[in-house]
């Protein structure tokens, strides 16, 4: 089992227990920022597109060279924590109950995945979406490939985006074979978005496929009844106590 903590940036890791491994990102575009860590520019990489891939770039890493049972994803800065371990940080702003090998062992004996607790929104996901992102068309061309290549998954694109919370950040834990069937389809359905943007031209590609990233595991989960646990999570730098986002 390994929990991979994602950053793009030196950063203190807050949590020791040996499951937890840091992975720099974009590490093919920045220097070396810790020698410990591991690298997402090592094996088959996309390290070279973090800056629009983000996170994904080391969901990338993982699911290409990653031999773990188990493996998982999260933040330098946000990690699971037991129901516990998100009221104590509230209260205090303490750091403590990260999940253990044994809790998420127990946990995946009856899920397929544990994610993170939904954000909610007052106004719809795909509202919420197109009022925040700086290319919102871009929802329009993951549509049209969908529709072109996965029509099975249109009715659930359709599903998550008039419903009102989404499981954002990217984070997960589960088998690395349900793991790897997610990346499979996640990537493939990206790529295709993102050629049909550089063939129209686009240059600015800023947090363009992280963002619908987070859109579409809800989409998978949905379409595939993933059965999954949501468990909170703590922001290590700040409190979050608002789960609804205009």
């Amino acid at each position: 089992m390994k929990i991979y903590i994602i950053s793009h940036k030196q950063a203190d890791i807050p949590v020791k227990e040996e499951i937890y491994q840091p992975i720099q990102v974009g590490a093919m575009l920045n220097p070396e920022i810790d020698s410990a860590w591991l690298k997402d520019c090592t094996g088959e990489n996309i390290s070279d597109k973090n800056l629009s891939y983000n996170e994904l770039t080391g969901l990338y890493w993982i699911w290409k060279n990653s031999d773990e049972d188990i493996v998982g994803l999260c933040h330098y800065r946000r990690y699971f924590v037991t129901r516990w371990g998100k009221f104590y940080n509230i209260i205090t702003g303490g750091k403590k109950s990260f999940l253990t090998e044994e809790y998420i062992k127990n946990v995946l004996l009856k899920y397929n995945l544990i994610l993170h607790n939904k954000t909610y929104f007052l106004n719809g996901n795909k509202t919420q979406y197109r009022k925040t992102q700086k290319y919102p068309d871009d929802l329009n061309v993951l549509y049209d490939v969908l529709v072109a290549d996965y029509p099975e998954y249109v009715a659930a694109f359709d599903q998550v985006m008039k419903g009102r919370s989404c499981h954002l950040l990217n984070m997960m834990i589960g088998r690395k074979k349900i793991v790897d069937e997610y990346c499979c389809w996640l990537f493939d359905v990206l790529f295709r978005v993102e050629k049909i943007l550089r063939d129209g031209g686009e240059k600015d590609f800023d947090r363009r496929m992280g963002m619908l990233g987070e859109r579409m595991l809800d989409i998978w989960v949905f379409r595939n009844h993933i059965r999954y646990k949501e468990i909170f999570s703590i922001n290590t730098e700040e409190k979050e106590i608002n789960f609804i986002y205009k």
